[in-house]
């Protein structure tokens, strides 16, 4: 668990006091998170054969959460109110495409 407050503490941190995308760690899960208070819908696009989009569920402030059950790396990007997102983030990866993804790799 401390590694996990650590993660948002430091996402948190570098992004200047307002963090718009962090993940945690829990239970063999992974959170995914994106601040978009402005956002209609927010959809989690992730590799896969095909990419799967995982609708994201929103709370009062803004803020819009995935819960995905996997730890092992993969790519993803954000659809919000329909437009591709890259948040910023760690790492990336140029696709086939032109563009790059973020790629969570735990």
């Amino acid at each position: 668990m401390k590694a996990s407050i650590v993660s948002v503490l430091a996402a948190v941190f570098v992004a200047g006091g307002c963090a718009t995308h962090y993940h945690i760690i829990n239970n063999g899960n992974v959170d995914m998170f994106l601040t978009a208070p402005q956002a209609q819908s927010v959809v989690l696009v992730v590799s896969g054969d095909p990419f799967q989009q995982v609708q994201a569920l929103r709370d009062d402030s803004g803020m819009w959460k995935v819960t995905l059950n996997r730890l092992s790396e993969f790519k993803y990007f954000y659809l919000v109110d329909g437009k591709t997102y890259q948040p910023d983030c760690r790492l990336r990866e140029n696709d086939d495409f032109g563009s790059n993804n973020c790629v969570f790799s735990p």
